[in-house]
């Protein structure tokens, strides 16, 4: 993996000055004194649920736990941040770990004391839950209308209270197990050992040897614990469905439902989402094949699925000259973009350099304290990378247009939080197309859209597939890893079909997304996220100079509105029509239809 020397790492002084600063211990302390206030109130509603006494007497009692409760959630944000960021850096941090297993042990704790608070908000009349609102309660309207349509799936404050504790160390432990193998997992890449982050980094590098044995290098070193990332996944979906089951006493609930519920989306959405990308799924095989003749391969190896554009100067684009591509193309759009990631890199407040136990992949975060996010990206200077980090720019970016609201109307949706990502890197591909003059540079950017086109149309659709069938076969039977392996070998065969070389059987382990364990079906999202930031760029050339403000409008909307409520609003589509996804299927389809020319 190539060392970009000039890379960033966070200033997260102004949070805590080190993982050993007492101030954190000490505000997790305060957060649980803060929780065990109320657990008078907490008894007080208990009390009348058990009695179906639902009245307005519990209004004052009602606001007093949901102000604490915003107090309560910046603390406890902020904190978990911290360590998460510590964690990222450096997996094998024990002091970190340490405080983890503290930080868990009082978010189960608040869970535990504020279910009842949220069956008693989600149960009582409209006009009872009128008069809890008050202006500075009035921002919580919307997260309080979304648990209300939960309602016939909300059981009885004990029963609430008692799956919150018991997740602690049942159903998030396992994820906490997933996260930390993968931080201590060594790899084996021609005779070397190196860690899974760089070994993951290895493959997506130029070096196409290298980008073999570093996939094979995972593979070898995952399958050492297949049974264990098996119990991982089994033990994750058998709790969902145990959890499903129990809440269908008034009315079935699917787990895809509980997938649609967290992402906003009705299944109409999904199901028209999924559909259309199917059958527009030969686009992206149209892709990885036109991706295969540029290496002068007959088919890719899954290991090529991440590589660069092959280059004959092998080109290491260094950070800085990363952040000025992205702050010229965010320009051309908004010089306020383009000053924010700019502001990004002089502020410290993205970490892009190597560390020996550094947690692969890259994401964005932030401190809810004081409104102020982060990214997190392991750098090695090629497009791919640079590419990568205008998408969690662009995260950030999101949550930076939304700093002035009040906190409980920023939570935005899975599905929304993928827009301004990929919009992000669609205008950094925009920009450099157009201002790169050889074909062979027009060949690099256009490879990237062919590198989307190839993982949205049928990387994630076969995550979704595969997740799919586990979910329903995990119903009757605990799988094997062996069977686990076929079931993504036939979600890979059914999207990529006969575009590749082979199919990844071991995804289901390498892939970090299944074993998230606080949500499930973390794959479609992204498709959503890529076909509708297509469809919002669409509107400007309509919009014209108006296009910023009304994009800008549209972010600051999405922790408060439905996906459907909000397309509507600001585009005037429905989504839960196929007719929505295929415009934006198209304009994939002539991206590619580009691409193809400049291959031949």
């Amino acid at each position: 993996m190539e060392i970009v020397n000039d890379t960033t790492v966070w200033d997260n002084s102004g949070i805590y000055q080190s993982i050993d600063d007492p101030k954190i211990v000490e505000d997790l302390s305060t957060a649980q004194d803060l929780i065990t206030s109320q657990m008078k109130n907490a008894d007080l509603i208990s009390k009348a649920l058990d009695e179906q006494e639902l009245g307005s007497e519990l209004i004052e009692v009602a606001r007093e736990m949901s102000k604490v409760s915003t107090d309560l959630s910046i603390r406890l944000r902020t904190i978990g941040t911290y360590i998460s960021s510590i964690l990222s850096v450096d997996s094998s941090n024990n002091t970190a770990k340490t405080l983890r297993s503290n930080f868990s042990k009082v978010t189960a704790s608040k869970s535990k004391v504020y279910s009842s608070l949220s069956v008693y908000l989600t149960l009582i009349d409209d006009e009872t839950l009128e008069a809890f609102f008050t202006e500075e309660l009035e921002p919580k309207r919307f997260q309080i209308g979304l648990m209300r349509d939960f309602k016939d799936h909300t059981l009885d404050a004990k029963r609430e209270s008692l799956i919150n504790g018991l997740s602690t160390d049942g159903l998030s432990a396992w994820g906490k197990l997933y996260n930390d193998i993968s931080g201590s997992l060594v790899c084996d890449v021609d005779g070397k050992k190196v860690n899974y982050a760089s070994a993951a980094s290895m493959t997506r590098g130029g070096d196409a040897k290298l980008r073999e044995s570093a996939w094979r290098g995972v593979q070898n070193a995952w399958e050492t614990h297949e049974e264990s990332i098996a119990a991982i996944l089994n033990a994750i979906n058998g709790w969902r469905l145990e959890e499903a089951t129990v809440r269908s006493e008034k009315k079935e609930l699917h787990y895809l439902d509980i997938s649609c519920s967290q992402s906003r989306i009705k299944r109409e959405t999904l199901d028209a989402l999924i559909s259309s990308t199917y059958e527009n799924r030969s686009v992206g095989q149209r892709a990885v094949k036109s991706m295969a003749k540029v290496f002068g391969k007959e088919k890719l190896g899954p290991w090529d699925l991440l590589a660069p554009a092959p280059s004959k100067e092998g080109k290491v684009i260094s950070f800085s000259e990363a952040i000025d591509t992205i702050e010229k193309a965010f320009n051309r759009l908004s010089p306020e973009m383009g000053a924010f990631a700019r502001m990004m890199y002089e502020k410290n407040w993205i970490d892009a350099r190597p560390t020996e136990f550094r947690k692969p992949g890259a994401y964005c975060t932030g401190f809810a304290n004081v409104r102020e996010p982060r990214v997190f990206i392991t750098y090695s200077g090629s497009m791919g990378d640079l590419i990568t980090l205008a998408h969690e720019i662009g995260h950030a970016y999101h949550s930076w247009v939304m700093r002035d609201l009040p906190i409980d109307e920023t939570n935005y949706s899975m599905t929304l939080a993928e827009t301004a990502s990929i919009f992000a890197e669609t205008l950094v591909r925009e920009y450099l197309f157009d201002t790169l003059e050889s074909k062979e540079e027009k060949l690099e950017i256009s490879w990237q859209n062919a590198e989307s086109a190839a993982a949205m149309l049928c990387n994630i659709p076969a995550r979704f597939e595969f997740e799919k069938d586990l979910v329903e076969k995990r119903k009757t039977q605990t799988l094997t890893p062996s069977e686990m392996k076929s079931l993504m070998s036939g979600a890979w065969k059914n999207w990529y079909e006969d575009s590749l070389s082979e199919y990844d059987e071991m995804f289901w382990a390498t892939k970090l997304h299944f074993s998230i364990a606080e949500l499930g079906f973390y794959n479609y999202p992204y498709l959503f996220g890529y076909l509708f930031s297509l469809g919002v760029l669409a509107q400007r050339d309509k919009l014209g100079e108006g296009f910023n403000e009304a994009y800008v409008n549209l972010l600051r909307d999405t922790g408060r509105m439905k996906a459907e409520d909000l397309v509507m609003k600001h585009l005037g589509k429905d989504i839960s029509k196929s007719e929505f996804w295929f415009d934006s299927l198209k304009i994939v389809e002539d991206q590619i239809k580009v691409f193809e020319e400049l291959v031949k």
